[in-house]
């Protein structure tokens, strides 16, 4: 530094100079004192920001005073008349669904042949149509299952419940006397057929289940094979004793075909509704006959 030249500066200079400085220092305290408040301001705006919230108080709700109320026999007006229209079904009765139809108001049954498959079989009525048909175990019909055949039974199935129909009672008819009770001997021809009248068989078949009720009519096995069908208990005037059949014959055959299952009783009944003539083999005491039939 030129100590020479400072040291001529006059003092107007001098003091010139120093109040340049002075206004420097009070400017940068100036801004050291604006960033300080700024700088303090900042932070406490975080401190603000980081605290936290204040819990709510608690109101306390005062109790509500109690109510006096109606013994519930007092409201049995709303559900005796059912005021709101509300259902009365359970939640059991929504989840058992649909009531199950009694299988025994849609079809009758007319007459069986108990015994195991395929040897057994019965016959029902549709109320609805009248119609007759013929069936065995594991058929179906009206949603119902055949499990078993029993005399004058039927066991089903409907849904997982089982259910059994029956024979409808009849009323007995009255007993007649020995005399009564024995019929005309059948009317043959020359060559020993036994006539029938066409009207009296169609009669007789249109209800099949009642020529089932005629007699009992049950499988018969010869040392455990199936070899026919055996009649008992002919009722007089029954279409049986017409045909000349006796209690204790064994149908074995219709025209050369042997009858062993209940298709094959089922073809004999065709045969009978719609054949002009035919052959039955039986065994009669042990031995095999020949019944011949016309139909006119």
């Amino acid at each position: 530094m030129d100590w020479s030249r400072l040291m001529h500066i006059s003092g107007s200079d001098f003091r010139r100079l120093a109040s340049r400085k002075a206004m420097l220092l009070v400017v940068m305290a100036l801004f050291l004192y604006v960033g300080t408040g700024i700088g303090y301001g900042l932070l406490k705006l975080q401190l603000i920001r980081m605290r936290p919230a204040p819990a709510t108080a608690k109101v306390e709700i005062p109790a509500a005073e109690t109510l006096l109320r109606e013994p519930a026999e007092g409201y049995r007006i709303v559900t005796e008349r059912n005021l709101f229209g509300t259902t009365t079904k359970t939640i059991a009765d929504k989840q058992a669904g649909p009531a199950t139809p009694d299988i025994a108001t849609l079809v009758d049954l007319k007459g069986t042949v108990a015994g195991d498959p395929p040897y057994g079989f019965a016959i029902i009525e549709e109320r609805a149509t009248r119609k007759q048909r013929l069936v065995k175990v594991g058929a179906v019909f009206a949603g119902a299952k055949v499990v078993r055949i029993r005399r004058n039974a039927l066991d089903l199935t409907i849904g997982d419940q089982e259910r059994t129909l029956k024979i409808a009672e009849t009323k007995e008819a009255p007993i007649l006397p020995p005399a009564a009770a024995e019929a005309a001997p059948p009317v043959t021809t020359a060559g020993g057929a036994i006539v029938l009248a066409r009207s009296e068989l169609g009669t007789a078949l249109q209800n099949m289940g009642t020529m089932l009720r005629q007699a009992q009519v049950r499988p018969f096995f010869n040392a455990g094979s199936p070899d026919g069908f055996m009649i008992t208990g002919i009722q007089a005037g029954s279409l049986y004793q017409k045909m000349g059949i006796v209690d204790g014959d064994i149908i074995q055959g219709v025209d050369n075909r042997t009858i062993r299952t209940a298709d094959d009783m089922m073809a004999l009944f065709n045969t009978l509704k719609n054949a002009p003539a035919m052959s039955l083999t039986v065994r009669r005491t042990g031995k095999q006959e020949t019944l011949k039939y016309q139909f006119r």
